[in-house]
């Protein structure tokens, strides 16, 4: 399941909102919950993908890694960065 934290606005491009759902689905198998910190309405920096609904902020799932959330998403256009109180999920195409 995914939960959003009070106050997180804005949508998400296709390629991301599929990420998450594949995200969601193995923290799922793992019975974890993805809860989501940030989508755009944060301060992010000049540039961010978060404005153009291409990345999103969740809290660290405790039974998957990170190496484990980049296989699922499977595709080399999908980064995910450990920010220690969250894990950033991104969609750059290259």
């Amino acid at each position: 399941m995914i939960w959003y934290k009070q106050g997180v606005i804005g949508d998400l491009s296709i390629p991301m909102r599929k990420g998450l759902g594949r995200v969601a689905r193995l923290a799922e198998q793992r019975g974890e919950d993805v809860f989501v910190t940030s989508l755009r309405e944060a301060n992010h920096s000049l540039g961010s993908l978060h404005y153009d609904g291409n990345a999103v902020d969740i809290r660290p799932l405790r039974k998957t890694s990170v190496a484990e959330v980049l296989e699922v998403l499977g595709d080399k256009d999908f980064d995910v960065v450990n920010e220690h109180n969250h894990w950033h999920l991104e969609y750059d195409p290259k």
